[in-house]
């Protein structure tokens, strides 16, 4: 019996003994390529999409700063890919990474981001701008002349974007808010942000149709009022957090599409969209007229 078990063991231990021989030897030789030039490449050599307003070498030259990323990668390390996942991740310009691509020994890196965008920008007074400064944006007054306001800009999520995402171009919340809670790439913290920044979100392909891309955004008692000179649209919550007997998102914008068609814009009056069961359009009170 002992010899018959020793027979039909033997094959099995010769196998593993050679497959354990084979993983060592790999080891081996991974360790003895690790430092080659071959199978290193400069983290200045990874190919991907800087963020708006950054080249590829400045986007670079932060993740490895941010990050404390080494000038050379080694690309034989096994957790390569999670490592700079992880480091590209932590980029306030980043809101995701997509995925990291090895394209083989001796060659481009590759790693696939989903950019953080700039969808508003938030009035600051001076008490309240972060130790990393702030940018001017223009903000309307009731007469139609534009005031400079210290600003940063927040993406979809309400997250704190670095002073450079800040441009004229965007609606602007008005209202005294908290200070951001953290630096860029943090969540502003304040929930007026985040619902201004998801009502921005859900109508910007519209805005401009709506002429009210550069429009300001005011929050009263938790309802989002869009206006600029000669317009005032009363949005009512942000998109999922409306309240009983409120409209949807949908429903609401739908309101303000089908008005503007028909009356070739939104001018001169006060929209309500909010209830359900109705919708207005009221002169405007003589303080908002142009």
């Amino acid at each position: 019996m002992r010899k018959w078990i020793v027979q039909a063991l033997t094959p099995i231990l010769v196998a593993l003994a050679l497959l354990l021989g084979v993983v060592a030897l790999g080891r081996g030789t991974r360790a003895a390529l690790h430092d080659r030039a071959a199978y290193t490449l400069a983290l200045t050599d990874i190919d991907c999409e800087a963020p708006e307003g950054l080249s590829r070498e400045e986007f670079l030259g932060e993740v490895r700063s941010l990050a404390h990323v080494p000038d050379r990668l080694h690309l034989l390390d096994e957790d390569l890919p999670a490592r700079l996942a992880q480091a590209f991740a932590i980029h306030p310009w980043v809101e995701s990474v997509r995925r990291v691509e090895l394209r083989g020994t001796g060659s481009q890196v590759r790693v696939e981001l989903i950019p953080r965008q700039a969808v508003l920008a938030v009035c600051l007074s001076g008490e309240k701008i972060p130790r990393d400064g702030s940018a001017l944006i223009e903000t309307w007054t009731g007469v139609g002349r534009n005031a400079l306001m210290p600003a940063r800009a927040v993406d979809r999520q309400g997250v704190l974007l670095p002073v450079a995402a800040v441009h004229s171009h965007l609606p602007v919340l008005i209202t005294d808010v908290a200070a951001p809670a953290g630096s860029a790439g943090t969540y502003w913290g304040d929930p007026r942000v985040a619902a201004a920044a998801a009502t921005v979100t859900f109508l910007k392909p519209h805005l401009r149709r709506l002429r009210l891309a550069d429009c300001d955004l005011e929050m009263v008692q938790g309802e989002v009022v869009f206006r600029k000179p000669g317009v005032r649209v009363v949005w009512g919550h942000a998109p999922g957090q409306e309240t009983t007997g409120e409209a949807t998102a949908a429903i609401k914008l739908h309101r303000l599409l089908d008005y503007q068609s028909g009356h070739d814009g939104l001018e001169s009056l006060e929209h309500d969209v909010r209830l359900l069961a109705f919708q207005g359009h009221f002169p405007l009170p003589a303080n908002d007229e142009p």
